[in-house]
C-alpha cells in the first residue's frame, strides 16, 4: 500500500479486541489462508502436500511454505482479518488467479470519515503513487477506491535459474472504508497478475465495500468474531 501504509502503520494497536470487529460479505471462489496458529497450519499443509507433490517438486515446498509463513505473519501483525487465494473463470474462458486481503485498522480519535479519506488520498499523492482514485458514497457512508498497476519483484525459487525478468506488473484495486465515527478503517486489497482481467473485479470490490459494517448486523455471529457470510455471487466472474 506504500503511501497509504504509512497512515495505517501509524495507527495505534487496539487494546480492546472488539475494537477490530468488522462484518462483511466475502465472494466465493477464494481459499482462505490461516491468520491464526500459522506455523501449525502451514506445517500440516506442507506434510500433506509432500505426499501429493511429484518428487522433483518436493524440495521447493519448504521454501514456498516458509515465504508464505512470513507474509501471513506480517498480515497478522497489521490486523489482518482475512487472506484468500482465488481462481475464477472469466467469460472468455481464462482462469484468473488473485489474492484478497482484508485488514482492520483503529484510530485514536473520532473524526469525520470524509476527512479520513482526504488524508489517505493526500498520503498517496505525497508518496508519488499513481493510479485512478474514486470516492464513492456507499450505503453506510463514503469509501475511496485506488486502482493501479504495480511493479513488484518476482520471487526467486531456490535451485532455479535467476529470473530473466526480475520484476512483474500486477493489477491492484484497493477499497478503504472508514467507520461512521472515523475510528476504524477496513482495507480491502484485491491483486492479480492478470492485468487485462483485473478491471472485471470492480463490481465485486464495490459490493464488498458496501457490505462492510462495524456493528453486528442482524443474524451475525456474536461480537468479538468476524462474521464472514459467503451467500452472494459478487461481480461478473464465476468461480
Amino acid at each position: 500500500m506504500n503511501g497509504v501504509a504509512g497512515i495505517l502503520d501509524s495507527a495505534p494497536e487496539a487494546e480492546d479486541p472488539e475494537a477490530l470487529n468488522c462484518w462483511l460479505e466475502l465472494p466465493p471462489g477464494y481459499f482462505p489462508l490461516p491468520l491464526d496458529d500459522i506455523d501449525n497450519a502451514l506445517a500440516t499443509a506442507e506434510a500433506n502436500l509432500r505426499e501429493l507433490a511429484p518428487e522433483e517438486q518436493r524440495p521447493l515446498l519448504a521454501a514456498v511454505v516458509g515465504t508464505l509463513g512470513v507474509l501471513l505473519e506480517q498480515l497478522q501483525e497489521r490486523n489482518g482479518a482475512y487472506c484468500g487465494i482465488g481462481w475464477h473463470t472469466a467469460e472468455d474462458g481464462a482462469v484468473v488467479p488473485s489474492s484478497l486481503v482484508v485488514s482492520i485498522q483503529p484510530f485514536p480519535h473520532k473524526r469525520n470519515p470524509r476527512l479520513v479519506i482526504k488524508d489517505l488520498i493526500e498520503a498517496r499523492a505525497e508518496a508519488g503513487e499513481h493510479g485512478q482514485v474514486d470516492v464513492v458514497d456507499l450505503t453506510r457512508g463514503p469509501a475511496v477506491f485506488f486502482e493501479s498497476v504495480l511493479t513488484l519483484p518476482r520471487p526467486q525459487l531456490p535451485g532455479r535459474p535467476p529470473n530473466e525478468q526480475p520484476d512483474a506488473e500486477v493489477y491492484q484495486l484497493q477499497a478503504l472504508v472508514p467507520s461512521e465515527d472515523g475510528r476504524k478503517l477496513a482495507a480491502i486489497d484485491f491483486t492479480t497478475p492478470d492485468i487485462p482481467h483485473g478491471p472485471r473485479f470492480r463490481a465485486m470490490m464495490v459490493l464488498m465495500a458496501d457490505s462492510v459494517s462495524f456493528t453486528p448486523p442482524p443474524g451475525s455471529e456474536e461480537a468479538g468474531e468476524t462474521a464472514r457470510s459467503i451467500s452472494k455471487i459478487l461481480g461478473g466472474l464465476a468461480p
